[in-house]
């Protein structure tokens, strides 16, 4: 079988409707069948915008950078990339090779 991995990079006060927009993508992702998925926090970063979002001292957090990452059959995250295509609007979306030793 054929994997891929999936990163989508998006800030934490993303929004879809209401909703954050990191929950409604896993909402997506496992409705369509995607079989797990890892939400990370960073501590700092920054997009093209050079706005730098970080922790501050006093507060727990602010706009934090966030990280999907899936590791999945190759066929089924193509099918899906359209939908969250749309989905993450700003952001980035990568798609890379992964040599899947054990599942």
């Amino acid at each position: 079988m054929a994997y891929k991995k999936l990163s989508i990079y998006l800030d934490e006060e993303d929004r879809w409707g209401k909703k954050p927009l990191w929950e409604e993508v896993l909402c997506f992702l496992k409705n369509e069948g995607v079989r797990g998925a890892t939400v990370f926090k960073g501590v700092l970063g920054w997009g093209p915008d050079g706005v730098v979002h970080t922790v501050r001292l006093l507060r727990a957090s602010g706009n934090l950078p966030l990280k999907i990452e899936v590791i999945e059959e190759e066929y089924l995250l193509k099918k899906l990339l359209p939908t969250l295509q749309k989905m993450v609007k700003k952001g980035l979306i990568t798609l890379s090779d992964v040599e899947v030793i054990k599942s």
